[in-house]
């Protein structure tokens, strides 16, 4: 019997993530990653915070916080979708809107066709500061891990060199940091692998 979906709830962080099917990609080139970035930026963005994410050639990590209850319905006020479905659902519909909206984008410029996602998207409560600073250096060590990289900072379609730099970005920069209580801290706490088990991985 499948594990109950886990629902998406206002003001509360989430790891949300997924693996491309078989041993498909879903990037295989700079455009890809910028396109899911950017369709991110439309379809996500405006309803949660970014913290934290690794996009890997088969599989992507992201961490966010959602916004406000008004603020997400303010949003879909905007876009003239208002809904019936209780906020939860309306959330998931919004991933699932994004995940769909880059498959079909991935699908025709690879001249591709069928299920380009393992499964619906992941996600994983986080409700414990510990675990999320934990989960951070997960998801930045990712490149590592899989033998791309020697540092977390060679990895372009990451966080990590955003947070640590001082250019604008979508990430909450300050809130990571503090997190971390200083920007040396942050980069040590990188230094060690975590142990983390990801389901589905």
């Amino acid at each position: 019997m499948p594990e109950p979906r886990i629902l998406l709830y206002p003001e509360t962080c989430y790891h949300i993530y997924n693996h491309a099917v078989g041993s498909d990609n879903f990037f295989d080139h700079d455009k890809h990653y910028l396109s899911f970035l950017a369709k991110y930026k439309q379809h996500i963005l405006p309803v949660s915070d970014l913290l934290a994410y690794c996009l890997m050639p088969n599989h992507f990590h992201l961490i966010v916080r959602i916004k406000d209850e008004n603020t997400i319905k303010k949003f879909l006020d905007k876009k003239q979708a208002k809904s019936k479905k209780h906020i939860s659902e309306t959330l998931s519909q919004l991933f699932s809107n994004f995940f769909n909206s880059y498959s079909k984008h991935y699908n025709f410029a690879q001249n591709r066709k069928g299920t380009l996602f393992k499964r619906a998207f992941m996600r994983k409560h986080i409700d414990d500061i510990g675990y999320l600073r934990t989960l951070i250096c997960y998801v930045h060590r990712n490149p590592i891990e899989a033998g791309f990289t020697k540092k977390p900072e060679e990895w372009k379609y990451s966080s990590f060199k955003a947070i640590m730099g001082k250019q604008p970005t979508l990430i909450q920069r300050g809130e990571v940091i503090n997190l971390f209580d200083t920007v040396e801290n942050f980069k040590f706490c990188h230094l060690k692998p975590s142990e983390i088990d990801i389901a589905g991985f």
